[in-house]
């Protein structure tokens, strides 16, 4: 269906009232404007409820071919059940989802659609703005900015379990790592003191597009698509490959930690790979690409080899950024993840930074 939607909304401008399909999300109907993006199995459309043409959102579909009984269904229950978990936390750097529909389609497939707050741009769209326009952002509203954005990655990183699972009532599957890792424990403990203890989540795809600017200029963290449990210990060599292909699909190249491009048995992996993409987001609002990247524009470096080797320059012109954003940047792009800072000593520096 998407594929004749995206179709519709691209090649039929002669025709209005064929080029805005509508989707029915439990009773609403929603009339779709344009695509605002797409991914492997997912699109995202820009709609208006057809009772109110004023008021806009986002509306993510994934499609999942073959019903309820492969890792794409799985993939989607996860992401849903993390906007269902962090929403009561009720940050305002955290994206929440207004609603969530599964359709059963004929031939046995199931398309995943949820409803999102629209956003007008993105932290990368202000990065692509500066470049244009030769200009370089404040140091005091990139702070602001990026204390924002930590409060949200925070949400995650100190997740706590308070009970049973968001999803136990719908007898859809559990949120389980057995996905990712084949590990035949449940994501959710029944010991009642188990489920009183910190369960980190990692966003695993931090990076500026990922990153949205409310009305308010507030940073708001969006997908959800890559959001796991932050902890894993690798045990086998199977278990290191299903992990290195999610990182390959779910995390984007120029953003992602190099623990998670050779995944190694007997290896933690941890929430410290948010933090590596955390130093590179601010490289990226300092000097309008991820450091990686600058390396492969500037020398020709392999992109995978400049990461995996930690491989990247601070620019001696610092276009007036000060020496301890360029100190926050290395903290984060430590190749050693247990000597990057935790989200609480990284928000504490930065705050520190920062005088009301």
């Amino acid at each position: 269906m998407d594929t004749v939607i995206n179709f519709l909304t691209k090649c039929l401008p002669c025709f209005p009232s064929l080029q805005n399909p509508t989707i029915s999300v439990n009773g609403i109907l929603f009339r779709i404007i344009r695509l605002l993006g797409q991914g492997g199995f997912s699109n995202v459309y820009l709609v208006y409820p057809t009772t109110s043409n004023t008021l806009l959102y986002a509306m993510k579909r994934i499609s999942c071919p073959y019903g309820s009984h492969d890792a794409t269904f799985a993939n989607a229950m996860r992401e849903v059940n993390c906007y269902n978990r962090f929403s009561a936390a009720n940050s305002p750097f955290v994206v929440k989802s207004i609603d969530t529909a599964i359709i059963s389609e004929p031939s046995g497939a199931k398309t995943f659609c949820i409803l999102l707050p629209y956003f007008q741009k993105s932290l990368q769209d202000t990065i692509n703005y500066n470049i244009l326009k030769n200009v370089v952002m404040d140091e005091r509203e990139l702070m602001e900015i990026f204390i924002g954005v930590l409060r949200g990655v925070r949400v995650l990183h100190k997740y706590k379990n308070t009970g049973r699972p968001e999803n136990a009532e719908d007898g859809a599957e559990p949120d389980t790592e057995s996905f990712l890792l084949g590990d035949v424990e449940d994501d959710f403990p029944t010991d009642s003191t188990e489920l009183e203890e910190s369960c980190p989540y990692a966003h695993r795809d931090l990076k500026p597009a990922n990153i949205m600017l409310s009305a308010e200029g507030l940073p708001v963290l969006v997908d959800f698509g890559s959001c796991v449990k932050a902890r894993s210990t690798i045990k086998t060599r199977q278990q290191a490959l299903t992990l290195t292909d999610f990182a390959l699909e779910h995390c984007t190249l120029p953003y992602r930690a190099p623990e998670l491009l050779d995944i190694q048995i007997n290896s933690e992996i941890t929430e410290a790979t948010d933090i590596w993409s955390l130093g590179c987001v601010l490289y990226a609002c300092c000097f309008g690409v991820s450091p990686f990247e600058k390396m492969e524009m500037d020398q020709g470096a392999s992109l995978n080899l400049a990461i995996f080797r930690g491989q990247y320059e601070i620019p001696r012109d610092t276009k007036g950024f000060s020496e301890e954003i360029m100190a926050l940047i290395r903290q984060c792009l430590n190749m050693d993840p247990t000597k990057r800072p935790d989200i609480d000593q990284l928000l504490e520096e930065c705050l520190r930074l920062v005088p009301n």
